[in-house]
């Protein structure tokens, strides 16, 4: 186990290191696919090697990182009685469903649509309506997480806190680098390297976030908290 400092919990050695290393394979696959293309667009390369691909290896990956940090926290919450690491295991599963069913795209062209955004403001209209996406989904979350930090003690605040610095993480490459990445490619279209390099940042960020939250979870709630030894008796 690796001790997070301030009491923000422990990585699991044994689910961090195994991931890492997935991480940085599948991304160096995914940096030689975008390097090839570059240079001869006409490259064939498997959709399940794309670093971008929804359904390729780097994205389910992730599917099961979200799955096991939620079941290690389910774990907690049936040990501890614990409503925040239920609220949390919740939130995972909602993040891994709009990742794997594409919510927020597929919410942000019906928003978009409906409200006329696209007509006023073209294709950055999308954008703007998966942020607003992403805010909901984030309040639906808050509140049962609110509930359940108010009733946890300062141990679990702490641990919950460690996993959710790792959440942000996530948050930040995926809200933050995807409009980056967005916005680089509405006004700079002729600039596919730059373009590129916002993907790989937001992709490669996205899974090592993933990887240490995953790590987090089981090493801080999956596994029973080791008991304070018994005093010596005289």
């Amino acid at each position: 186990m690796i001790e997070l400092p301030w009491g923000l919990g422990r990585l699991d050695r044994r689910v961090l290191f195994p991931l890492i290393a997935l991480d940085l394979l599948l991304l160096v696959i995914g940096v030689g696919y975008g390097v090839a293309v570059a240079f001869d667009p006409s490259v064939h390369w498997p959709p399940a090697l794309r670093f971008d691909h929804d359904w390729g290896l780097a994205e389910m990956l992730n599917y099961v990182k979200w799955l096991v940090a939620a079941g290690a926290l389910a774990l907690a919450w049936r040990r501890e009685d614990a409503l925040l690491a239920a609220a949390m295991a919740a939130t995972l599963l909602v993040a891994v469903a709009d990742d794997a069913g594409r919510l927020h795209e597929q919410g942000s062209i019906a928003l978009a649509l409906a409200t006329g955004l696209v007509e006023r403001h073209g294709t950055i209209a999308f954008q703007i309506c998966e942020l607003v996406i992403w805010a909901g989904l984030g309040l639906l979350c808050a509140v049962p997480l609110g509930i359940g930090w108010r009733r946890a003690d300062a141990g679990l605040r702490r641990r919950a806190m460690g996993t959710g610095l790792f959440f942000a993480g996530i948050a930040l490459c995926a809200m933050g680098m995807d409009t980056l990445h967005t916005l680089v490619g509405f006004y700079w279209p002729d600039r596919p390297l730059l373009s590129g390099a916002f993907m790989i940042a937001e992709g490669g960020g996205e899974n090592l976030f993933l990887s240490l939250l995953t790590a987090q979870a089981v090493g801080s709630f999956g596994r029973p908290r080791p008991s304070a030894p018994e005093p010596a008796r005289p």
